[in-house]
């Protein structure tokens, strides 16, 4: 598989690499554990700053780097608190209402997820995953493409 030479490619390769090493998709998560730019909440889609190399809260109508989803935050975080983000496999999501086998793409608001493909121009379209149950998604994501 080819991975776009750009940070998403290399989260994405390194992703992959460690899943295959150590099971992943066998219901299994892997989780790397980050430093929190801001208060987290579990639940919350997830993104790596380059300036400090912190995770903040991911959205998709800003920029690359801020739709770029590392992955999601399975416990509440405070600022500069130690937090594992599910990277591969199950996390379970603020939602209760999630639609099972749907697709689901990172949101404008900050951390959130929608079912809607976003459509606005200039914003990115970022796949993190599918649903396996109502509270539960298997992280999926993708390199985030903005559109036109």
């Amino acid at each position: 598989m080819g991975y776009p030479h750009n940070t998403g490619g290399i989260i994405q390769a390194l992703m992959a690499l460690e899943a295959a090493l150590s099971g992943g998709g066998s219901g299994s998560a892997v989780s790397i554990s980050m430093t929190a730019g801001e208060a987290l909440t579990a639940g919350d889609a997830v993104y790596i700053n380059t300036t400090d190399s912190k995770i903040y809260k991911a959205e998709n109508d800003d920029t690359r780097e801020k739709a770029t989803v590392m992955g999601f935050v399975n416990a509440d975080a405070a600022l500069d608190a130690e937090i594992p983000v599910v990277v591969r496999g199950k996390v379970t999501t603020a939602s209760t209402s999630l639609s099972v086998g749907s697709q689901y793409f990172l949101d404008a608001a900050l951390g959130a997820i929608t079912v809607t493909a976003p459509s606005v121009s200039g914003d990115f379209s970022a796949v993190v995953g599918q649903a396996v149950s109502t509270t539960e998604i298997d992280v999926q994501t993708k390199t985030p493409v903005e559109l036109v």
